[in-house]
């Protein structure tokens, strides 16, 4: 019996050996399937000051240094990847891995931001940044899988403002007759339509000569973006018009994405949910040295007043477009944030 039980135990003491041995070894592969390099590359159309690129570049370190050098994200800046609506058609198709892009240029793809587009919408920063950390924003974000694109975060664009070559902006009356490169977006388009402007496309790369050669006499876009590619050169008259509160949407193909470890899904969307605030923040930083500076250079800025602004454009565009659109989300976001 004993010699029974000696051999009991000598085979039990054998056998787990084995099992941790070969427990061993499947770990080790893992761990050396996990250890892939995985090389992505992000697109945007600004300069590498702008606070798009900073964030991105911030992003590009903290998801390198989380996955131990596994994820190497490299940004291609000044739209060497495709103007923005370039960029998000490759996105959905795959031929770009990952995009920073204002959501005025995602009409064509959801309804869902077209909600956030309507004139005068938002009170100011606070209010957009509330309604966008919501379940309102991560909807928006979600809507965007349906055209195989994964929405990571909301980042900031900013709100517009129009500066223009040929007269200061005091009121909806002086944009009359104006030709101003606007988004691809149809409730941008007809905003200005409203006040008498003519709304004309065209990428952001094409913007300073247009303005220069007289093909059109201004550009509506965030403060940061005008100045860091320096249209008060061609466009002197700068406003504060603020007529659209814009969100930079942070994207990946959702393709490429669902293939990367679970791991590596995790460390993209925390970290791009985690830099939100540090974009944001060097935004309203940029756009206010961006003021104080043109200002001090002599340039003149306007400051017309919003609710004029609003009562001269918003019945008409929230009459046509709110019905077919989310009408209780759009009233929810102006009298419950």
């Amino acid at each position: 019996m004993k010699a029974k039980r000696l051999f009991l135990m000598l085979f039990l003491l054998v056998l787990a050996t084995s099992l941790a041995a070969c427990k061993n070894d499947s770990e080790a592969s893992a761990a050396k399937k996990d250890s892939k390099v995985y090389n992505l590359q992000v697109g945007h159309v600004v300069t590498t000051d702008h606070s798009y690129h900073l964030a991105l570049e911030k992003f590009s370190k903290e998801v390198y240094e989380k996955s131990e050098g596994r994820l190497v994200v490299d940004i291609f800046p000044s739209a060497q990847l495709g103007n923005e609506r370039d960029l998000v058609e490759s996105l959905a198709m795959g031929t770009v891995d990952m995009a920073l892009a204002n959501s005025g240029n995602l009409a064509s793809f959801t309804d869902a931001y077209q909600n956030f587009d309507f004139p005068f919408l938002f009170r100011d920063r606070e209010h957009a940044h509330a309604v966008l950390d919501s379940e309102i924003g991560e909807k928006a974000l979600s809507s965007l899988e349906k055209v195989d694109i994964k929405g990571l975060a909301n980042w900031e664009n900013g709100f517009f403002n129009t500066w223009n070559s040929k007269k200061s902006i005091e009121g909806p009356e002086d944009f009359k007759g104006m030709k101003i490169r606007a988004n691809d977006n149809p409730i941008h388009i007809d905003s200005y339509k409203e006040i008498g402007a003519s709304a004309i496309t065209m990428g952001w790369s094409e913007v300073y000569t247009a303005i220069q050669n007289g093909t059109i006499d201004g550009v509506s876009v965030s403060i940061p973006s005008m100045y860091t590619a320096r249209i008060y050169e061609v466009a002197p008259y700068i406003s504060n018009s603020s007529e659209f509160y814009v969100t930079a949407v942070f994207m990946m193909n959702k393709d490429l994405f669902e293939r990367l470890p679970k791991d590596l899904q995790q460390i993209i969307s925390e970290t791009a949910k985690e830099t939100t605030k540090y974009q944001r923040d060097l935004n309203k930083e940029i756009e206010d040295k961006a003021l104080a500076d043109l200002a001090s250079k002599g340039f003149e800025i306007t400051n017309p007043n919003k609710d004029e602004m609003k009562k001269a454009v918003w019945d008409n565009i929230y009459n046509q477009y709110a019905p077919q659109l989310d009408k209780e989300l759009i009233d929810s976001i102006q009298n419950d944030f």
